[in-house]
């Protein structure tokens, strides 16, 4: 009886949400029998229905707030859709701002069972930025559940107005996003992802917004966007930023008109910004310390004449002086002399360190600001500021363009970071006005495995082998190599390849970033089976393709690698005259169209040899989603082909 009667003050208490009537505790007919999602059988899980609720209040500070209604039914299908009854809410503060999360209500309906949340299991932590993160999860989770939950947020963040997302990580029969807006703001928008809005309305409310006694109230207008049977958005390898493709409408403040009649515009230019980064003290100003970085360089590096080996010596010489604390830290508390001095910094901090060193040794170095991966793509059409979150230097010698890091020990001169390799940057040029500038990654990247092997009297393979690592691959073994002892290393590569035992073990180049890493080992391989006198030989036991990356029927979004693949594998297997082959793979060519991939394998017998040619490359950076079904199909001949054996026989 209490918890009817706590459910029928819900249902008064708790507006209606639209389209078709959703109210917080309502289950129609239909949502109680659904078994499955028709439009995707193989779902855990699905939003039966979301909605957001946005208004502008005046708060009791007499400061204008948004205050964001959100509400979710979720239907759950099987113990794997139960993770989407963990519900996790990030409130933003900043100096003496935050948001307020209230009003959280959460209700779980199991045939005919209704169980409520209890405030004791909403739980509130210190998460990342010092922001704050409160999390619950809904009870009494069952095959067949349908839960709901909403929370109010009061945002004092006006310039962050940031919209909704319509697509989850489970598909979504109907998301909803209503917002009235007083006149006197003015957003731009942008509608992002592949899903059409099936509503997409604007109407004006009169007076709907009251300011206080310093104005009369004013219109605002009332933006209502809706999709229906949105898919789920599933992230799959090889994807930069989720965030460039999940379907959502973006706000960024372009205009504020002020009650009292002084209007603000937000849609900044590039030259306004160039203008403000050169006279900010934590950019323009920490990038005229000529005079420090001066007396710091040694003069054995500034006498250089020759400029390219100039700037590389003071590459590597800020290089091996800074330490990184993993700390990214764009525009706020720089000073790169007091990190100098304590040899450790920010990315900021530490490649504005080298644009000075650069600078004072005559080399025109310029600060570029770009995003990483996982940040997702900034805006070209006007400047929008966060969307940055990462700092480089860009120096041009000879007529060549090169984008410096110094913060990763092990890269070359002229190599960012994977993490770095997100199509454009923005060089800030303070003298003639900044400018977009692709990021081209290197093409001379992967690795090369050249083996000689023999099979002795005790079935075993054995012999040398080399792998040449180039470019990514590089610098990718030099992070793991410098990571831990030899020996260790050892272990685990023996660990990670079956049948594999290393004899010897020794590496070139491996502080010489500018020269391939080479490793050179002694080793000797188990036959994988012996059945009948025969011998199982799979020539790729190490680097063996395991698992196709690409499993989705289709990929709307786009497939990004970073950079183009290769890898090459030459062998030569000697066996004894009392064997003979029995079976070898075929040979077999698989092209990508467009010449933007290709593989060859090859394998061939001559006296008491076999040869093993193969070359696996991927020219091209990024494919679309109409190439997705072409690349996947690629990448399932290679397994193929590399799970093959070569077979022996005992005479």
């Amino acid at each position: 009886m209490k918890k009817n009667f706590t459910l029928l003050l819900l249902l008064i208490s708790l507006h209606s949400f639209s389209q078709q009537d959703y109210a917080f505790g309502v289950l129609t007919q239909k949502e109680k029998e659904m078994v499955t999602y028709e439009k995707d059988t193989t779902a855990n899980a699905v939003v039966l229905y979301e909605e957001a609720n946005t208004e502008f209040f005046i708060y009791n500070d007499n400061s204008i707030n948004i205050r964001t209604i959100v509400y979710r039914k979720i239907k759950i299908f099987n113990k794997e859709g139960f993770s989407n009854a963990d519900v996790s809410i990030t409130a933003r503060i900043d100096d003496e701002r935050k948001d307020r999360i209230k009003n959280i209500k959460g209700v779980t309906h199991n045939n005919g069972k209704t169980i409520f949340l209890k405030k004791e299991n909403i739980y509130t932590a210190k998460a990342a930025d010092d922001d704050t993160e409160i999390t619950f999860t809904l009870p009494d989770i069952q095959q067949g559940s349908i839960i709901e939950y909403m929370y109010t947020r009061e945002s004092p963040f006006l310039f962050n107005f940031t919209g909704w997302t319509f697509q989850n990580e489970i598909p979504t029969i109907e998301s909803v996003f209503i917002a009235e807006v007083p006149g006197n703001f003015v957003y731009n928008r942008k509608l992002v992802g592949y899903q059409k809005l099936n509503r997409n309305e604007s109407t004006i409310k009169k007076k709907c917004f009251n300011p206080g006694i310093m104005s009369d109230p004013i219109n605002c207008e009332v933006m209502t966007y809706s999709m229906l049977d949105i898919p789920a958005f599933i992230e799959e390898d090889y994807l930069n930023s989720k965030w460039n493709y999940i379907s959502r409408i973006d706000f960024e403040i372009s205009e504020y008109r002020g009650f009292d009649g002084h209007n603000t515009k937000y849609s900044k230019t590039w030259k306004d910004v160039d203008k403000k980064f050169k006279n900010n003290k934590d950019i323009g100003g920490q990038l005229r310390k000529n005079t420090f970085f001066k007396n710091e360089i040694p003069e054995e590096i500034q006498s250089e004449t020759d400029n390219m080996l100039r700037a590389k010596k003071i590459y590597l010489f800020v290089q091996d002086h800074f330490t990184w604390n993993e700390q990214y830290r764009m525009f706020d508390n720089i000073n790169i002399v007091k990190a100098y001095k304590n040899r450790i910094g920010t990315i900021s901090e530490i490649n504005m360190s080298l644009i000075n060193a650069l600078n004072t040794s005559g080399i025109n170095a310029k600060l570029v600001l770009l995003s990483t991966r996982k940040h997702g793509y900034p805006t070209t059409l006007y400047p929008v500021i966060s969307d940055f979150n990462y700092i480089v230097a860009k120096v041009s010698i000879d007529g060549k363009n090169y984008f410096l890091d110094a913060t990763n020990k092990n890269l070359p001169f002229g190599m960012l970071p994977y993490r770095c390799l997100n199509k454009q940057a923005r060089v800030m040029d303070f003298k003639n006005g900044s400018y977009w500038e692709d990021i081209i990654p290197s093409n001379n990247n992967g690795r090369k495995v050249q083996m000689l092997l023999k099979l002795n009297e005790d079935q075993e393979f054995v012999g040398n082998m080399r792998i040449i690592h180039n470019g990514y691959s590089a610098i990718k073994k030099r992070n793991k190599l410098n990571l831990i002892e030899e020996k260790k290393y050892v272990e685990n590569y023996e660990d990670e390849n079956d049948y594999l035992e290393i004899i010897s073990y020794k590496n070139l180049n491996l502080n010489d970033n500018e020269k391939p890493l080479k490793e050179e080992l002694e080793i000797s391989i188990e036959n994988e089976s012996t059945i009948a006198d025969k011998i199982y030989l799979n020539p790729f036991f190490i680097d063996r393709l395991e698992e196709n990356p690409f499993k989705l029927n289709q990929r709307q979004y786009p497939v990004n690698f970073g950079h183009p693949l290769k890898f090459d594998c030459i062998s030569t297997i000697i066996f004894p005259e009392n064997y003979t082959v029995e079976s070898i793979p075929k040979s077999k060519i698989v092209k990508l169209p467009d010449n933007k991939g290709h593989f060859v394998y090859k394998v061939s017998t001559k006296n008491s040899k076999i040869m093993v040619n193969y070359s696996f490359n991927v020219n091209e950076v990024e494919f679309s989603g109409n190439d997705y079904l072409y690349l996947k199909e690629f990448f399932k001949q290679a397994i193929i082909a590399q799970n093959e054996p070569i077979i022996l026989k005992k005479n």
